[in-house]
């Protein structure tokens, strides 16, 4: 049984090492004929005028990203979300079926590892489906 990857989710964090991941998405992308889902999510606030703007903000930034990378490349979707990241992250790769998740890792380790934790690591445990992490150089 061939594997294809047509859902691919790739979180975006708006820092310099979601590039690498977001380019091995595209390219899986157009391997598999698949689509990318541009994914953030943002943190929890108080108020409701808050959350929608947080929400327009990483709107745009996202379609900024999408028109810099993905615009005529591959099918994309934007998904922005608000809550924890782990949890968020999972719950949108159950809810749209995801094959595949792209995402980069900081590569943290020792001290700075135990007391940050790892958004990457955690969605590695817990994901359903295949992860794919990139650690930028």
């Amino acid at each position: 049984m061939k594997t294809r990857f047509r859902k691919i989710l790739c979180p975006i964090d708006f820092d310099r090492i979601s590039i690498p991941a977001l380019e091995l998405a595209i390219g899986m992308a157009k391997h598999h004929g698949g689509r990318v889902y541009l994914f953030y999510i943002t943190p929890k606030v108080p108020t409701a005028r808050q959350r929608a703007d947080i929400k327009a903000l990483a709107t745009d930034s996202l379609r900024s990203v999408a028109r810099k990378w993905l615009h005529g490349k591959v099918p994309y979707q934007i998904i922005v979300r608000s809550g924890a990241p782990v949890s968020g992250l999972l719950k949108a790769e159950e809810e749209l079926s995801i094959d595949l998740v792209v995402m980069s890792t900081h590569g943290r380790t020792g001290k700075k590892h135990t007391l940050l934790g790892s958004v990457t690591e955690q969605v590695v445990r817990r994901s359903v489906c295949p992860v794919l992490t990139i650690r930028p150089t």
